[in-house]
């Protein structure tokens, strides 16, 4: 198993391949005001993984009285097909959680993480083993062509 490190700059995505066009797209993309924080492995420098965190907030309660909740989305995660099914996905998902704890107590003070999950059960079930519970209710403000068919679920700071 590879050890990584996390990094906002990378020499080189070409390589990467997620096994997902959209994950793969959305790498290659020229920007969409989230930053994307690379996992490099320690001895190649080659692409493991990538994340992108936004701002963004967590909308609570009833329609007349809406509580909103500072939050920093988990816009993307993606690992190298090469990676799946790997224990690496946990490891990478903790080091992605400290980062946006990290961020939340320095920069933002945000107070959740917010993410769309693929449906795929093994997904779901990492992210929940992490403490994000699925989102109820009605969020249609926040699909977007990356969110559709995804599972939001929430995770309290």
């Amino acid at each position: 198993m590879a050890n990584f490190y996390i990094d906002t700059a990378c020499e080189n995505t070409s390589g990467f391949d997620s096994g997902y066009d959209v994950f793969n797209e959305y790498l290659w993309q020229d920007s969409d005001h989230a930053v994307i924080h690379h996992a490099l492995d320690c001895e190649t420098d080659d692409l493991i993984a990538y994340f992108s965190l936004l701002s963004s907030a967590l909308l609570h309660g009833e329609p007349a009285k809406l509580n909103v909740a500072s939050a920093i989305e988990l816009k993307m995660f993606a690992m190298d097909k090469r990676y799946h099914g790997s224990d690496l996905s946990s490891k990478l998902l903790d080091a992605v959680i400290t980062t946006i704890e990290q961020y939340a107590n320095i920069y933002v003070g945000a107070e959740v993480i917010v993410l769309y999950s693929v449906p795929a059960s093994a997904v779901v079930n990492l992210y929940k083993s992490k403490g994000f519970v699925e989102i109820d209710g009605d969020f249609t403000a926040f699909k977007s062509t990356f969110t559709e068919g995804c599972i939001p679920m929430y995770k309290l700071l």
